[in-house]
């Protein structure tokens, strides 16, 4: 092996154990290093990692930017905030918390439900998943206050009824979150969520300019850190023996909550802020971010995959890097254990 400018460390600390087809792992990994893109590589079954590769710049010490891999953090918090009795209902309104922020004019984002955020159908004219251009992004990145512009985008369907993937939907998430629980995403987290993961240490999570965390982008994490994430999803919402999350609020993220019509590759449905599909008469969930960031999730074969990609080389476009990332995941990883 010897693609990367960089040598890459790559461990295989659990091989030949937990029915893994070993020759088939190693080409898989051989595969990830000649992509010149993936960053980090971790595969955990059955409560071990059988493999933990770095790649260039990527290393077990190394932060990366997770992208929207922070909008299933964020869906964590969320039911985390209803489990503590922050927040009483996922059917609560923007109006409910918001209203300091909003005018009598603002009557439709006023009835949009927590639940419509969480499952990206609050029927805002904005759609990420089909916008070449970032005209939404860079309109919204451009304006002068990130969280009025985010109230203020227009709703053109009924809220509930159409899936349009919408990162300022998340943002109004974290101004519920902060408004419902006197923290930020990144101060309840940190207490809350990432201590009891033992993720220690700063992990940067950027504000806007209401002091509001950005509930859908800027969180950046080790790759270790997005493995314990998955073992908590995969646990139902236990580490080391103590409930972090309620396992109801787990559950939603197995129970399918609207119909993506395939607007993303190897997902036909979404829950919570989190992605659903299956492959090979496999289930599976996963948290997913620009350029090839994974926390995918297989309950059924007790098996976690974590990836870490550069967000822009000289190798691939942030676009074929995603699909090049998850096509690895979803077909050669998986098919070491089936």
């Amino acid at each position: 092996m010897g693609c990367n400018k960089e040598e890459p460390v790559v461990h295989f600390p659990n091989a030949g154990i937990n029915n893994i087809d070993d020759q088939l792992l190693f080409e898989a990994v051989e595969k990830v290093e000649q992509d010149r893109g993936i960053l980090s590589l971790i595969v955990y079954r059955n409560s071990d990692i059988i493999v933990e590769a770095y790649f260039g710049k990527g290393g077990v010490d190394s932060l990366h930017r997770t992208k929207s891999v922070t909008k299933s953090v964020t869906g964590i918090l969320i039911g985390m905030a209803i489990d503590q009795g922050h927040i009483n209902s996922i059917n609560e309104t923007v109006g409910d918390y918001l209203s300091d922020y909003l005018t009598p004019e603002d009557s439709i984002i006023a009835r949009v439900t927590i639940r419509e955020l969480l499952t990206m159908s609050g029927g805002f004219d904005w759609n990420e998943l089909t916008d070449p251009e970032w005209i939404y992004w860079n309109n919204w990145i451009r304006s002068e206050d990130h969280f009025i512009y985010a109230l203020h985008v227009p709703i053109i369907h009924e809220p509930g009824t159409h899936f349009t993937y919408c990162t300022t939907g998340c943002q109004i998430l974290s101004g519920i979150f902060t408004e419902a629980t006197g923290y930020t995403l990144k101060a309840f987290a940190e207490e809350f969520l990432f201590t009891p993961l033992g993720i220690e240490g700063d992990r940067p999570w950027s504000a806007d300019h209401q002091g509001f965390n950005y509930g859908g982008v800027t969180l950046q994490l080790k790759a270790r850190d997005m493995l314990k994430i998955g073992q908590l999803y995969l646990n139902m919402g236990q580490f080391n023996s103590q409930q972090i999350v309620s396992r109801e609020w787990v559950e939603t993220l197995y129970s399918p909550q609207i119909d993506t019509h395939h607007t993303m590759p190897y997902s036909s449905q979404y829950g919570f802020l989190w992605w659903i599909g299956e492959q090979q008469g496999t289930e599976y969930y996963f948290a997913n971010g620009y350029g090839g960031q994974f926390i995918c999730i297989f309950p059924e074969l007790e098996l976690l995959v974590i990836a870490q990609s550069e967000l822009n080389n000289e190798y691939h476009e942030p676009g074929e890097q995603w699909m090049n990332t998850i096509s690895l995941i979803m077909n050669d990883i998986l098919d070491t254990v089936l």
